[in-house]
């Protein structure tokens, strides 16, 4: 319980930290709320990498079938998923980021806005900062997946749809805030805001996902109910 208290508490940690790290950037280098979207779509693709990794790391443990299965599985995931976050990506530019990425960037079909977007976001030495936290706080959650299933993996199509509800849910909130943002023409504060959120619903996530690994320990189903315990003590 001490150990699981412990990932906990740096799973949280890592959060908070990278939220702190986006807020300075907002507060002390000026970061617009379209570097807070973009950094969020950057970690799509974070997330959509380590959800490779954890197929293929899944076919590895179910043998060759399993590898090759997972190869495919993967090969497929990624052009799905890639095609996904790509055109997610080119609407949060087109819609909020034609002003800093540059207008010329719109007349490159799929490709300019997605690689004006993350030449943007390499530009400076802040930018990584703020991904390596990004990419820190996934590599955390990779590690624990690893050792959690490791003696149980899960079914290659159940990871196949992992990553999706993720996107609809966060980044329809997200760029919904944007259209607000922009209307009350409070750059900083919008942009805080976006921070807030995004914080918001990683706490809510951890959360979620923590009682699912309570739920998942040996004995948990074979605790009584509390009443019941209390009856017994009487």
């Amino acid at each position: 319980m001490t150990s699981a208290r412990a990932v906990a508490a740096f799973d949280l940690a890592l959060a908070l930290a990278t939220a702190a790290v986006i807020a300075w950037g907002v507060l002390v280098l000026g970061w617009s709320p379209f570097v807070v979207m973009l950094l969020f779509w950057f970690e799509n693709v974070v997330i959509g990498g380590f959800n490779v990794a954890k197929m293929l790391a899944t076919g590895l443990r179910l043998g060759a079938a399993g590898l090759l299965g997972a190869v495919a599985v993967s090969a497929f995931f990624t052009v799905h998923y890639g095609l996904f976050t790509a055109v997610h990506g080119m609407f949060v530019v087109l819609l909020f980021g034609g002003a800093e990425v540059g207008r010329g960037a719109m007349d490159g079909g799929l490709a300019g806005p997605l690689a004006a977007m993350v030449d943007y976001l390499f530009a400076e030495r802040d930018g990584w900062l703020a991904v390596a936290a990004i990419v820190l706080v996934h590599l955390s959650g990779f590690v624990q997946w690893l050792a959690r299933t490791r003696e149980s993996p899960p079914p290659l199509k159940d990871l196949m749809g992992a990553p999706y509800g993720r996107i609809m849910i966060l980044h329809v909130t997200l760029i919904a805030s944007g259209f607000l943002v922009q209307a009350l023409q409070a750059p900083v504060a919008g942009a805080l805001l976006l921070v807030g959120l995004k914080l918001a619903y990683d706490l809510v996530t951890l959360g979620r996902d923590r009682k699912k690994e309570q739920d998942r320990e040996p004995g948990a189903q074979a605790r009584p109910p509390v009443a019941d315990r209390t009856e017994a003590t009487r």
